[in-house]
């Protein structure tokens, strides 16, 4: 690896080597894109794998700092990237005892309609903080960037777009139907979509791990497709097996309420799959060539019935493009070097 320049500690994936969510994908392009940084990195979950620097974060706010503050000397980190608005606080925390931070904004929750008034104003009013008061703020969505930018016109604001890779193998063959691939929880609408397929006598196939804090979510979503014809949940992949299991579908949705920048929807379009989309901002700044948009609060989903299987290779040419991990990748390490 030859020798260390910089040390960065990331807080916030829920777990590595990644699995479905976008955050850790990101996080795991990152560490493995710059091979003069050192890097280490804090899970919510507990790793399934060991590996040297990489641990779980205690529950808590002032534990967690005490544990980032204490890693931090003892490794010699040189700043912490911070992932998502609920480590804003911590991240905070840490820019008030001396440390260089620097925080992603992989979406903003405040947009979700299921929050009460009262926490989506005060998400809000993180991202106001975070953009204000700490090193780099950096979004991933256009969208979301846009806004900020209006808001607080004071500070440079960095849009740094996830990226994937573009595989150059591809599977001849694919399947009818539909794939969803990424977490299982409120936010992604899956209900609506099980509820969809079965009034229009289409099948989804549904990959990912269920959000582990609302089990009565899971629950519904078990007995509903346990009583449909058409939705089958596969459970979650590994990392390695996302791409090629995405490769033997013509057809990819998303229906979910709000995004950042849906690294699941740049993968399936990589593969050459259409797109059928959540018909929101998000969706739309990705300007993807072969894609229908649908209401999320009203899902149909008969018009896919007619997408004939060349229409997604477009999408395929768009991702190469447009969404190239390498980019993203030097974007971040700029960020990090400047801060030094």
């Amino acid at each position: 690896m030859g020798d260390i320049q910089l040390k960065v500690l990331h807080i916030g994936p829920k777990n590595y080597p990644p699995n479905h969510g976008g955050v850790e994908k990101v996080v795991s392009d990152i560490v493995g894109g710059v091979s003069e940084i050192e890097n280490h990195i804090f899970t919510e979950w507990e790793p399934e794998v060991d590996h040297p620097r990489v641990m779980a974060l205690p529950k808590g706010l002032f534990r967690q700092l005490q544990m980032a503050r204490a890693y931090a000397k003892e490794k010699s980190i040189n700043l912490v990237h911070l992932h998502k608005e609920t480590f804003i606080p911590l991240a905070l925390l840490l820019k008030l005892t001396g440390h260089h931070c620097v925080i992603t904004i992989h979406g903003c929750a405040w947009r979700l309609k299921r929050w009460p008034f009262h926490t989506r104003l005060a998400l809000f009013l993180l991202d106001c903080l975070a953009c204000c008061l700490l090193d780099k703020t950096v979004f991933v969505g256009e969208y979301d960037w846009r806004l900020f930018k209006r808001i607080i016109p004071f500070r440079k604001l960095y849009l740094i777009r996830n990226g994937v890779v573009v595989r150059e193998e591809q599977e001849p063959s694919k399947k009818d139907g539909m794939v969803y691939l990424g977490r299982l929880s409120p936010e992604k609408n899956i209900l609506r979509l099980i509820e969809a397929a079965e009034a229009a006598g289409v099948k989804v196939d549904l990959y990912g791990p269920f959000d582990r804090h609302d089990t009565k979510f899971r629950e519904r979503v078990l007995q509903l497709i346990q009583s449909s014809r058409y939705a089958e949940w596969k459970g979650p992949l590994y990392f390695e097996d996302v791409q090629p299991t995405l490769s033997k579908y013509r057809v990819f949705v998303n229906p979910s309420f709000s995004e950042g920048l849906p690294v699941s929807v740049l993968e399936a379009a990589s593969e050459g799959l259409y797109l059928v989309l959540s018909d929101i901002p998000q969706h739309r700044f990705l300007k993807m060539p072969a894609c229908t948009y649908v209401d999320p609060y009203a899902l149909d989903l008969t018009r896919v019935l007619s997408i004939r299987n060349s229409e997604g290779q477009r999408n395929r040419e768009h991702v190469k493009r447009e969404f190239d991990v390498r980019k993203m990748v030097e974007a971040y390490s700029e960020i990090y070097r400047r801060l030094i």
